[in-house]
C-alpha cells in the first residue's frame, strides 16, 4: 500500500490535464439523481491531494477527505483547503470515526488498488459503517472485460512546469490468475531550479473488476447496486469501457 508515497510531490503535475471540476460535477449529478435526500456531507475515501474534495466544497458540500499518504494530505491542506473541507491521513481499510455521512465517494480507481478479496471487503466495510441508512456510495474502477479486450500497453509521458520536468514510463504486466495488472512506474524528475535529478521507481498493482463479483461483494456487505456506467457518461459498460463507475445504496 505504498503507492504514491514516493512521488506525492510531483502528483499534481502528472495529472495536470485531469479535469477535476468536470469529474466532481458528474459525480455530483449522480448523487442528485440517486440520493433520496439532499447531500450535505461527503466522505472522500482516497482523496489524494484534495482536488475533487475542493470541487465538491465549491458546490456547498461539507467534505472529509482521507488518504493513506501523509504527503498527499499535507498538499491537500496547503493547496486545496476550503471552509468546507477537512483532511486526515488514514487507511481506507481501517478508517473509523463515530460519524455517518450522507454519501461517500472514492475516485480515481481507489477500488482497483484493493487487490485482494480481504482488502476490498474491508474497504466496503469502511464505506458501509460510515454511511447513513439509504446513503449512496460511488466509486470508479477498472472494468475487467475492457482490460482483457483492450490490453494495457507501455506508455511514456513527458511533463514540465516552471519548477520541474518529468519523464514517466509506465510498463504494465497482466497477472491473469489474480485479475490484476502490475503497473511499473519509472519517473525521471529534474528540478529545473538547481538541475538536481532523481529517479523514482514504484509498482502499482491494480485489480480489474467484473460486475457479478462487485455485486456479490456489495450484497455481502449489505449494499444494493443501483447502477453502473461508463465513466463520465450514462451509458452501460462494455468491452471498450476501461473506466467504470458504480452507484451503491446502503
Amino acid at each position: 500500500m505504498s503507492n504514491f508515497l514516493n512521488y506525492a510531490h510531483v502528483y499534481d503535475l502528472l495529472y495536470a490535464e485531469k479535469d477535476y471540476k468536470s469529474e466532481a460535477g458528474y459525480v455530483h449529478s449522480l448523487l442528485e439523481k440517486f440520493a433520496h435526500t439532499k447531500v450535505y456531507e461527503i466522505l472522500d475515501i482516497g482523496c489524494g491531494t484534495g482536488k475533487h474534495a475542493y470541487e465538491f466544497a465549491q458546490r456547498g458540500i461539507q467534505v472529509t477527505g482521507i488518504d493513506l499518504s501523509e504527503k498527499m494530505i499535507q498538499i491537500a491542506r496547503q493547496n486545496y483547503s476550503h471552509p468546507k473541507t477537512s483532511f486526515m491521513q488514514a487507511d481506507a481499510r481501517t478508517f473509523s470515526i463515530s460519524k455517518e455521512f450522507d454519501a461517500i465517494v472514492s475516485l480515481f480507481h481507489v477500488a482497483s488498488y484493493q487487490t485482494t478479496n480481504q482488502s476490498f471487503q474491508e474497504y466496503l466495510l469502511t464505506a458501509y459503517s460510515h454511511l447513513r441508512k439509504g446513503g449512496i456510495f460511488i466509486f470508479d474502477f477498472w472494468y475487467g472485460p475492457a482490460v482483457l479486450t483492450d490490453k494495457p500497453e507501455t506508455r511514456v509521458k513527458r511533463l514540465k512546469n516552471q519548477h520541474i520536468q518529468i519523464l514517466r514510463i509506465a510498463e504494465p504486466i497482466i497477472l491473469y490468475n489474480q485479475n490484476t495488472v502490475d503497473v511499473n512506474y519509472e519517473l525521471h524528475v529534474t528540478d529545473l531550479l538547481n538541475d538536481k535529478q532523481e529517479i523514482i521507481l514504484e509498482k502499482h498493482p491494480m485489480r480489474y473488476w467484473f460486475l457479478p463479483e462487485l455485486e456479490s461483494f456489495a450484497n455481502q456487505q449489505g449494499f444494493k447496486i443501483l447502477e453502473a456506467y461508463n465513466w463520465l457518461t450514462d451509458k452501460q459498460l462494455n468491452e471498450r469501457t476501461w473506466n467504470g463507475i458504480i452507484i451503491l445504496e446502503k
